[in-house]
């Protein structure tokens, strides 16, 4: 599975459908930290969908089932000498995930459907695990439709192996800062309007128990670096010989703060740490996250990164970028 999805461990949903497109709307979207136990699904686009896609774009199709019940996108397979991956949205804006990137970045995936795919051409070069390439096909019935070349491979795994390549992703991501965070698709804010917008979004939208239990003070960031806020082992596809980012539809410029909260987070066994760092301070620094580390966290949970799991179980998590 090669698709921008979170996996869900049963938890109770809702179906609705929009633009004739199923969605379905969960309490939360887990990543692979510790407290949380993946839940696998096994669902395709209908017949019809597929059907109905096929013709749209003029060339046969091969449903691909779905790893986790809350994946963003349909997915399929051309059935073609050169084959690729399909993918067409099957959330919606209401999804939490995608709502909080608008209301906090100001990122509307579907309003930036077709520009997303210049995204993976902006990047920093020379990176272990280069985005594939992704191609804008047009909308059926509202949902965007996207193609990205077909890779063999398996699904990059949470070990050593991919967490030192990691380290080396995000460093060389970092080596590079941008002019300010949001989206360069959207609106783009300086560094300083970042205290004053996140306390708007988390006044909004943090249940008031979750709001005591935060800092008064948020604190202005030192820089903004290209970061993808659902980061995950499962968006990377390991080659015979590369290895391949296959999900990264939701970068937005974010503070460096805000990237390493997320990766404190995602990267808890201390062994795949040390293999994150060695490579990691061959382009960068670590950073102390300290004054920031609470005010990350609380976005993270709201955008439900974590799965539907108490907020002090993020808030708690281990701390292990904790330097004088």
């Amino acid at each position: 599975m090669h698709d921008n999805t979170r996996p869900n461990n049963g938890h109770q949903h809702k179906v609705l459908f929009y633009q004739n497109v199923i969605c379905i709307l969960k309490e939360g979207q887990p990543l692979p930290v510790p407290f949380i136990n993946k839940g696998c699904l096994c669902m395709s686009p209908s017949c019809e969908l597929t059907e109905r896609l096929s013709f749209f774009l003029g060339r046969q199709l091969i449903a691909q089932p779905l790893d986790w019940e809350d994946a963003s996108n349909w997915r399929w397979k051309s059935d073609s000498l050169s084959p690729e991956m399909i993918r067409m949205a099957r959330t919606s804006i209401n999804d939490p995930f995608w709502h909080g990137l608008w209301a906090l970045f100001g990122f509307d995936r579907w309003a930036h459907a077709e520009h997303l795919t210049r995204l993976a051409g902006n990047l920093p070069a020379h990176l272990p695990m280069p985005p594939l390439p992704m191609t804008w096909l047009g909308t059926l019935q509202g949902a965007p439709v996207w193609s990205l070349p077909w890779r063999a491979g398996r699904t990059a795994g949470m070990d050593t192996s991919f967490t030192s390549r990691l380290g080396e992703q995000i460093g060389r991501l970092h080596a590079v800062p941008v002019s300010g965070w949001g989206h360069p698709l959207a609106t783009v804010w300086p560094l300083s309007a970042w205290p004053q917008r996140v306390k708007r979004y988390l006044d909004q939208y943090l249940p008031p128990a979750v709001l005591r239990d935060l800092p008064a003070r948020i604190p202005v960031p030192d820089s903004a670096v290209w970061c993808l806020p659902d980061l995950r082992d499962d968006q990377f596809i390991e080659g015979v010989t590369d290895w391949c980012w296959s999900d990264w539809e939701a970068l937005v410029w974010a503070p460096r703060e805000f990237d390493w909260a997320l990766i404190e987070l995602l990267i808890m066994d201390p062994d795949q740490q040390r293999h994150f760092l060695d490579r990691y301070w061959q382009f960068c620094d670590a950073i102390d996250i300290g004054a920031h580390r609470r005010i990350c966290r609380a976005i993270l949970w709201q955008f439900n990164c974590f799965g539907p799991c108490p907020w002090p179980q993020v808030r708690d998590a281990h701390c292990w970028l904790d330097y004088p």
